[in-house]
């Protein structure tokens, strides 16, 4: 079998695997935050974000058979989340 090839490097080598393909978004996510913090912004909240915006792509495209409107409607879903913190973190200060 082609599994048994790799012997004991086979879960090391799909633990490595896995993260390589997971931590890119979330890479993109830390320079977005890095570069806000820079203009006097803190936002804590950009992973939820991210996963809102995942979830409600999947969830428009699987229901609608469009990929476009997905992308669509993750950015709405972001731009939402975005002004909703923006507004809650304005009224306390």
């Amino acid at each position: 079998m082609a599994g048994d090839a790799l012997g004991l490097l086979g879960v090391p080598l799909a633990v490595i695997g896995g993260a390589l393909r997971v931590s890119p978004p979330y890479l993109f996510v830390s320079l977005g935050e890095c570069l806000t913090e820079k203009s006097g912004r803190v936002n804590l909240g950009l992973e939820g974000t991210l996963i809102m915006g995942a979830m409600s792509a999947y969830g428009v495209s699987y229901l609608t058979g469009s990929p476009w409107l997905g992308v669509l409607a993750a950015g709405g879903v972001a731009w939402c989340s975005v002004r909703c913190t923006r507004s809650c973190a304005s009224s306390r200060a």
